[in-house]
């Protein structure tokens, strides 16, 4: 690798371009490859994966990845798509799983069935925790690996608790109690302002969902093909929430994402509906003793899965081989165990649980298990995927955030009409 690197200084000392000096750099045995990645969640988590990537590149002399930042999932999805319809395609990207569909509309990546049947099929990719599994299947096909997975899981302040009388090993487990909780948790001081909410649920849909199959709800179909808003379900998650923030007035309206970590981690917010991606920045971030805890339960103890994992695009078969050596070596089970030590996402392969080092840190951190174990316990379904998934998405947290921002709960009628109106129309042309 030193030798490649080298060869790259001299050509562009002589002038070459990039373009013309991968080209060159290649002849003499060594593939190059460009790598997008996302940071969706609080905290810097660039640094390590750009480690990681030149971890492996010092391990062999074959490949040669430069990882590019790309902002967040939406902003990576974007240049990603962009790239490859200008002709400039990235071999490797990691992305958030659901769009795979939009993907595979414009023709952008390859099936990962033929590599994963060289690494021996079932035996290998069964070492994949199955809840993060099932975002990568359609059609038949293993489209996609993943890389950095999360759910929903539940911050919640033990100092809190013990001041007003709750036993902190003792988490809110149920809507109700979710509900009694908060109220107990929330301070306002004379005059009537809030100084610490109960909980916080940021507007995402992707804790909206989770919600909606807590209530009984359906959220969508296996085609991706339809989405489900205009549902009594719906309404009953939009009830709950509207009681918590205007008649129990123990959480906000409008919760912005980002913003509520900080809150948690200093002490303006009890609870906290979050990603296990968090949990590095919480971590490092407040001087209270906190827990994580499965999402409270409603009709169902389910959860939803999140994150981002590996895709290759169509390029050569000599690049997408070379994507692929990349992949299964960022997939290690130790070097998925360090992006989860680092980043707080959920280890995505299972061997990496009772690896030495991983366990040395769930001892001392025992909330990092927390996800993992509702992986394991509850029951798991699919992160919302469908056609033009970004479009949908981002109507849908138009919608909460309009109901959610509303004292007059009489406008969700219209409002959930409206968005199931919006989501047929833009999903009509595969319905």
């Amino acid at each position: 690798m030193k030798r490649f690197i080298v060869f790259l200084l001299l050509l562009s000392i002589l002038g070459f371009s990039w373009g013309g000096g991968q080209k060159e750099a290649e002849k003499e045995g060594t593939v190059y490859l460009r790598m997008y990645y996302p940071v969706g969640v609080a905290g810097s988590l660039a640094q390590l994966m750009d480690g990681l990537v030149e971890e492996f590149n010092d391990s062999q002399d074959e490949v040669y990845v430069e990882s590019i930042f790309a902002g967040g999932y939406m902003e990576a999805m974007d240049k990603a798509q962009t790239a490859f319809l200008s002709g400039n395609a990235p071999e490797i990207a990691v992305l958030d799983a659901p769009n795979l569909l939009t993907l595979m509309d414009i023709d952008a990546i390859i099936p990962l069935d033929d590599f994963i049947a060289q690494e021996g099929g079932d035996a290998f990719i069964n070492n994949f925790l199955e809840g993060f599994m099932k975002i990568a299947r359609f059609d038949g096909k293993i489209w996609s690996i993943p890389w950095q997975r999360s759910t929903p899981i539940m911050y919640y302040n033990k100092d809190f608790y013990r001041e007003v009388g709750l036993d902190p090993e003792k988490p809110a487990s149920t809507w109700d109690e979710l509900a009694a909780y908060a109220k107990k948790l929330t301070v306002v001081d004379s005059s009537g302002n809030v100084q610490r909410w109960g909980v916080l649920i940021p507007n995402d849909y992707w804790l909206t969902m989770p919600l909606l199959l807590q209530a009984g709800g359906v959220a969508d179909n296996e085609a991706g093909t339809y989405i489900a808003i205009d549902t009594e379900e719906m309404r009953d998650v939009y009830r709950f929430l509207h009681k918590m923030a205007y008649e129990l007035k123990v959480t906000t309206g409008v919760t912005p994402w980002s913003q509520s970590v900080s809150d948690f981690a200093t002490g303006k917010t009890a609870m906290l509906y979050h990603s296990t991606g968090a949990l590095t920045y919480i971590r490092n971030s407040t001087k209270y003793d906190f827990g994580t805890a499965f999402l409270p339960r409603n009709k169902r103890q389910v959860v939803i899965e999140g994150g981002g994992n590996f895709f290759i695009f169509k390029t050569d078969k000599r690049r997408q081989a070379a994507a692929w050596k990349m992949i299964k070596w960022m997939t290690k089970p130790e070097n998925t165990a360090k992006w989860s030590v680092g980043s707080g996402y959920i280890p995505v392969r299972k061997e990496a649980i009772n690896l030495p080092e991983y366990k040395a840190f769930t001892d001392k951190w025992p909330q990092a298990l927390v996800a993992y174990n509702q992986l394991i316990e509850s029951e798991v379904e699919r992160n919302m995927m469908t056609h033009r998934m970004q479009e949908v998405y981002d109507m849908l947290n138009v919608l909460d955030q309009k109901i959610r921002g509303s004292k007059d709960l009489s406008i969700m009628d219209q409002a959930l009409k409206e968005a199931q109106a919006a989501a047929d129309k833009i999903l009509a042309k595969w319905q």
